[in-house]
């Protein structure tokens, strides 16, 4: 059994035990192709980008007093399922993915007991983020500061860098450069 966190909230906070089903290695390659009339074959373009990767789970809602605590709680997990945000599993407490479920979630009983299974597959962007890279916050106060930032991704990707000036002086002449360790 593993936990997860999405949008904020535990699977352990509900009571529930997870089971993964399929948490691939890597998400599915983007086919990039163009079929020529009279050419045999196609031809790839092969800009090496990836669709959504599905990731599914199976909960248990085993410890309920009875069949109504059931229903209330599979109610109170299907509000936490709706919507997107950002899925944390347990067993990877440093990375996180977008994601949000899309899938009929149906509940099933577990023989005549007031207990349950579901399964579910969040659709996440392709790679997992860096919590500790998704959270730099460094306040700068002197001139020519450098800001060291270590990727450990398995992927290129692009960044957001955001500054916001909180003092009442103007800043200007802001550079930013990219030193790649070789």
């Amino acid at each position: 059994m593993i936990g997860f966190t999405f949008r904020n909230q535990t699977s352990v906070s509900f009571g529930i035990g997870a089971r993964s089903i399929d948490r691939s290695l890597i998400p599915e390659l983007r086919k990039n192709e163009f079929t020529v009339p009279g050419r045999h074959g196609a031809v790839d373009y092969g800009l090496n980008t990836y669709e959504k990767r599905p990731v599914s789970l199976q909960l248990g809602l085993l410890k309920n007093t009875n069949h109504n605590a059931l229903r209330l709680k599979a109610r109170d997990i299907a509000k936490w399922l709706s919507g997107k945000g950002v899925l944390i599993f347990d067993d990877e407490p440093d990375k996180a993915y977008e994601a949000a479920v899309y899938d009929y979630v149906g509940l099933a009983q577990i023989n005549l007991l007031p207990a349950g299974t579901l399964n579910i597959t969040f659709m996440c962007q392709p790679f997992a983020e860096s919590l500790d890279y998704r959270q730099v916050n460094t306040e700068i106060i002197t001139n020519n500061a450098e800001v060291p930032v270590q990727v450990y991704g398995s992927a290129e990707a692009p960044c957001i860098i955001t500054i916001k000036n909180v003092g009442s002086a103007d800043i200007r002449n802001i550079i930013i450069r990219r030193k790649a360790a070789i």
